[in-house]
């Protein structure tokens, strides 16, 4: 946790402090980010951060941790409980999609704790991180399967897990260079162009959804 000033500065120094942050470590990653580059980016004084944090490292947990509060926030706020799992995860697609694409430092945030060098943040975020999306992604697909609007044929532990790795790919395909180029390879979508098709993609990965969560078509009319 932070120091108690930094919650007693003002809040708009204090939003400027914790994007600057996120903004360089998600940049530089933890480890080539500096300090002293910070608060030049953040207009204080670099001692100004040190009141603020104990250290380097416990800026960027709080930053990580406040890019996770931000996301829920975005993402789940307008989320209606008794909408069905396919009206649910479009939602959550269509709205981490727009926090994306106005917030790309925090998912650079997400990507950088799977590099090489990160296990002793994963070890402390990950879990944190993963936990709810995992629970919300099992209860609906077995609340569901039960209402036979998923199959029930479906390992719903490897099908939340799936699920989830095809949002994170989605959402990186957002920012990440190296999967836009998968995208144009395999689906022929350019994602640096005009008018990104984003709204393509989406539309597709929430076809493809249904397909996969479905039930057979003869199991609709039996």
């Amino acid at each position: 946790m932070p120091k108690e000033t930094l919650m007693l500065i003002h809040p708009d120094k204090r939003d400027r402090v914790l994007h600057e942050a996120a903004c360089l470590f998600a940049e530089r990653g933890f480890s080539r980010a500096d300090m002293a580059e910070l608060a030049n980016r953040a207009k204080v004084a670099k001692g100004s951060l040190y009141n603020y944090f104990e250290s380097k490292e416990d800026c960027y947990m709080f930053v990580c941790q406040d890019a996770l509060d931000r996301y829920r926030q975005a993402v789940y706020d307008g989320l209606e409980q008794d909408w069905d799992i396919y009206r649910q995860v479009e939602h959550i697609f269509r709205s981490g999609a727009g926090f994306v694409l106005e917030h790309p430092e925090y998912i650079i945030l997400y990507l950088n704790i799977s590099s090489a060098g990160m296990d002793r943040f994963a070890d402390q975020l990950s879990q944190k991180v993963e936990q709810q999306f995992a629970r919300l992604l099992k209860e609906l697909l077995t609340r569901d399967m039960a209402r036979g609007l998923v199959r029930a044929d479906l390992d719903i532990a490897f099908a939340a897990h799936m699920l989830n790795s095809l949002y994170i790919f989605f959402l990186s395909s957002l920012v990440s260079r190296h999967h836009q180029i998968r995208l144009q390879e395999y689906l022929e979508l350019d994602m640096k162009a005009e008018n990104s098709p984003v709204e393509e993609l989406l539309e597709r990965t929430v076809k493809f959804l249904k397909t996969f969560l479905k039930p057979p078509e003869e199991e609709n009319h039996g």
